[in-house]
């Protein structure tokens, strides 16, 4: 049985990943994020965050909505883009969510043609996300979530300065930040740009996962 209080089609969607059990993570993670709080998770390879998020996103967003991003995700680079993007497809075949990905097209025109003909979920670089807004004036006026994931090869030398340039633009938003290992420009990023997060450390030794999955 996996955890209570989660809608049907998103219980069926884990379900037919292979999902039977919660991991730590998920059990720690999803019904704070579900509560709307912000949060700042340090968890080891391997240990489920990935799905996580996926699950936690699709919990909050539910169904597609108008044509504006509802949740943004920034990952290291344009292959954690399609990589991500692909598994959200997996528990999305039955949940309608529109999911972009960075990798999905090529110049910046593009790029923003096909978020403004409807994204729920926009997955990119920090980088890519500047430009998207700076340029092109990707709409976050509805903008729910915030999440940064692998936050330890994002936030370092000039990808943190363009995490810290994006964050300044976002209006009020839940903000989730997950790493293997916290550092002081991450302590920096809690203080300035999240709302009293809540810290969750899940411990080294992960318990045996029904499904592994690749972070």
């Amino acid at each position: 049985m996996f955890l209570k209080k989660l809608d049907q089609p998103l219980l069926e969607a884990i379900e037919e990943n292979g999902f039977e059990t919660p991991t730590k993570v998920q059990k720690a993670c999803i019904s704070k994020i579900k509560s709307g709080v912000d949060l700042f998770v340090k968890a080891p390879e391997k240990s489920g965050k990935t799905s996580t998020i996926i699950i936690s996103v699709i919990q909050q967003l539910k169904t597609e909505f108008e044509d504006v991003p509802r949740a943004v995700i920034v990952v290291p680079d344009r292959e954690a883009a399609i990589e991500l993007k692909e598994k959200f497809e997996a528990f999305t075949e039955e949940i309608d969510l529109r999911i972009f990905g960075e990798g999905d097209a090529g110049n910046l025109h593009k790029l923003r043609d096909i978020i403004y003909a409807g994204s729920d979920v926009v997955i990119a670089t920090a980088k890519k996300f500047n430009e998207l807004y700076s340029y092109s004036g990707i709409n976050l006026n509805n903008l729910k979530m915030f999440i940064v994931d692998d936050a330890e090869m994002i936030m370092k030398d000039q990808l943190l300065c363009e995490v810290n340039r994006f964050s300044e633009y976002l209006p009020k938003s839940q903000k989730i930040v997950f790493t293997t290992r916290i550092n002081k420009r991450m302590q920096d990023y809690m203080e300035n740009f999240m709302n009293f997060p809540q810290i969750v450390e899940i411990e080294e030794e992960i318990e045996e996962e029904i499904k592994e999955e690749k972070e």
